[in-house]
């Protein structure tokens, strides 16, 4: 699996406010083959987050700005959650070109609207739930990181990387069968190069 996508426990703090925020696009990880106890089947997929830099909270090590994420099947089908959310995030549908490979990257640093709602857990738990994303209104000024962006494609990066995320994204990793699958066969060299992320100054923000 990779980032290039086609047609074919922890902390626990208050949940996010419910409400309509901008939100600059902090991490894009690929989190492999996962076994989906619901529906019984294996599929690729892909974990997409947000920071909201107007809401921040306290932590042991200083102010962090909220973040929240939304996990997708790697695809472009036309029914796909992932194409209607990142179409509605664009302005745009995709073109026949970009449905036979669209290279996720592009999202990261990019600002959208996201809408976020409760719904309560069956463990009682009140959780934030993204219900939309949209394009930010021409002449909306757009966000900033307030710190890197966290990236991981099983494709080019050095599985060791895995340990430096934060415990919840690791235990999403090491659990895809993808992951154990490659902790089994012989190591390969990694391919992954450093990259710099920046938006497109045009109308179409990827």
């Amino acid at each position: 699996m990779s980032l290039t996508t086609s047609a074919n426990g922890g902390t626990t703090f208050a949940p996010i406010p419910e409400g309509t925020y901008l939100a600059v696009c902090n991490m894009l990880v690929d989190l492999g083959l996962q076994y989906s106890e619901t529906y019984k089947n294996t599929s690729n997929k892909v974990l997409i987050g947000w920071e909201i830099p107007e809401l921040v909270i306290e932590l042991e090590d200083g102010e962090h700005t909220r973040t929240i994420s939304k996990q997708y099947t790697n695809s472009l089908n036309e029914s796909a959650n992932l194409r209607q959310d990142l179409a509605a995030w664009r302005g745009r549908d995709f073109t026949a070109k970009e449905l036979k490979g669209f290279d996720l990257r592009a999202i990261i640093g990019t600002s959208c609207l996201i809408s976020i709602i409760h719904r309560q857990g069956s463990n009682g738990k009140t959780y934030a739930n993204i219900a939309s994303i949209m394009a930010l209104p021409k002449g909306t000024a757009k966000g900033q990181l307030s710190e890197n962006a966290l990236v991981f494609d099983f494709d080019k990066d050095d599985l060791a990387k895995i340990e430096t995320f934060p415990k919840w994204i690791g235990d999403l990793l090491k659990k895809s069968n993808t992951y154990q699958d490659m902790i089994a066969a012989p190591a390969k060299p990694a391919t992954f190069t450093q990259e710099d992320y920046s938006e497109d100054d045009g109308e179409i923000p990827f």
